[in-house]
């Protein structure tokens, strides 16, 4: 049977610790994908959720079961990724971006969290796991009404949800970021309207702004690379 250390072993890299007690701590487990997941999967799951479950647009991979997408990145099978970076996806959004550990960046133990877009730039998010799952956690706060995890449930039942999903992932965590989410969730769920670039609105429903999810970001997980963009074909 393959365990994450034959993948280490196969490919010349090193999970980040982090990354390693959750997969020990079975926090990676989404349970078996398939057309009944939903009905019959999601809802045991909700009351100890794994890994980012009610995060934003994201699908936490078991990297047994998708080792092969791992060695199709990290030796370049799909993707013509200049042989200067180094990536190890670990997830996926509903598009098909990945989030990436991008070990080339490493500096001082810390490994970046990269979204890798499969038609687009890529995108430093954090400068490690334990602040991007802080980060995917706030940022599931903005557009609640878009995510479908919370889809046809009452605000109860979402702050139920998310406490559940608080206490699974505290271990994981510094108590500044339990403390500023405990906070949040505190809030009764509103209304917002926001412009775009381009004159128009849309109208999202949350426990946070866009504004103040930039404001807490830069406060708690600013690093020096952090939202920069680049061209991974170069």
């Amino acid at each position: 049977m393959t365990t994450l250390q034959d993948l280490e072993k196969e490919y010349n890299f090193t999970y980040p610790e982090l990354y390693k007690e959750l997969y020990a701590d079975k926090m990676l487990d989404w349970g078996i994908e398939g057309n009944g997941w939903y009905t019959s999967v999601f809802p045991a799951l909700k009351e100890n959720p794994p890994l980012l479950l009610f995060g934003n647009d994201i699908e936490i991979w078991d990297p047994i079961v998708y080792q092969n997408g791992i060695r199709e990145i990290i030796n370049h099978e799909v993707y013509d990724i200049n042989p200067k970076y180094r990536m190890v996806p670990f997830a996926k959004n509903g598009a098909g971006d990945l989030y990436v550990f991008q070990l080339d960046m490493e500096s001082n133990g810390e490994v970046p969290i990269t979204f890798f877009g499969h038609d687009s730039d890529a995108e430093i998010l954090a400068k490690n796991l334990q602040d991007f799952i802080f980060r995917q956690l706030l940022e599931s706060l903005t557009e609640m009404d878009e995510y479908s995890m919370f889809e046809g449930d009452s605000e109860e039942e979402i702050k139920i949800h998310l406490q559940n999903q608080l206490n699974t992932h505290r271990k994981y965590l510094t108590q500044k970021h339990i403390e500023i989410l405990e906070e949040l969730y505190t809030r009764d769920i509103f209304e917002n309207t926001y412009k775009t670039p381009n004159g128009g609105e849309f109208e999202a429903v949350g426990l946070l702004t866009f504004d103040e999810l930039e404001n807490i970001i830069n406060q708690e997980i600013a690093f020096e690379k952090l939202n920069t963009k680049f061209d991974y074909l170069e």
